[in-house]
Parts: structure tokens; C-alpha cells; sequence
């Protein structure tokens, strides 16, 4: 039951690509997957921390939960959220999410997850 609460997400994912594969549902149920998979990648995928440390270039390897939060570190946490915002930390926030294959697939859910949304809308919107 463990490995089921840690990675709900990718089944999310599983049943996302299969609403879509079948053409058939209506867009609530693609919508709500869709916000699954993505709050999934945000803030509870299994990734690293990557917020910088003191060492110059260097990044936090410490285990954390989704892309936007950070390890047990509370700095590191107030530091992965804070890039978000800042225009010129936007590289070093994009650079941890491709640095590890957890972090790489938490991405790629939430791309899916997102384009996943906009599509159904905008299929939503030409079909009404």
C-alpha cells in the first residue's frame, strides 16, 4: 500500500492516457485526472531536493516529495518555492527538474497532465 500511496500518480497518468486512447469520456473526467496528474508531479512525486547549497553550482541531493517542494531542509523549501518567482532563477529551477529519472518523470507527468488540460478544454470549448 505504500508504493500505491507514493506513485497514485502515474496510475492517474495510466488512466489519463487510456480516457484519452478511447475517445469516450466526457471532459470532467479528463479534467479531474488531468489536475491529479498534475498536483501528482507538483507535490508529491518522488524527486530530489535541487535547491542550491553553499558549495557554488552545487544542488541538494536530499530526497523530497514533487518539484515545487523541497527536501527537510526548511530553507530549502522556502528557496524551491521562491525560484517561481524570481525571472532570473527560472534556469536553476528548470535544471533540477530534468536532473535525476524521478525528477525527469515527475516533469513529463505534469507536461502531460497540463497539455492533457488545455486540450480538453479547448476540445470542450469546439465542441459547445
Amino acid at each position: 500500500m505504500k508504493i500505491l500511496r507514493r506513485y497514485w500518480g502515474l496510475l492517474a497518468l495510466l488512466a489519463l492516457i487510456a480516457v484519452w486512447w478511447s475517445g469516450n469520456a466526457g471532459p470532467e473526467l479528463l479534467y479531474f485526472l488531468s489536475a491529479g496528474v498534475v498536483i501528482w508531479s507538483l507535490l508529491q512525486a518522488p524527486a530530489w531536493c535541487g535547491a542550491g547549497t553553499r558549495k557554488r553550482g552545487a544542488f541538494c541531493r536530499n530526497n523530497s516529495y514533487g518539484l515545487l517542494l523541497g527536501c527537510h531542509i526548511r530553507e530549502h523549501r522556502w528557496q524551491k518555492f521562491k525560484l517561481l518567482f524570481w525571472n532570473r532563477r527560472w534556469a536553476e529551477f528548470s535544471r533540477g527538474t530534468w536532473a535525476t529519472p524521478a525528477a525527469r518523470l515527475a516533469t513529463v507527468t505534469g507536461l502531460v497532465g497540463t497539455v492533457s488540460a488545455i486540450a480538453t478544454g479547448i476540445k470542450d470549448f469546439a465542441l459547445s
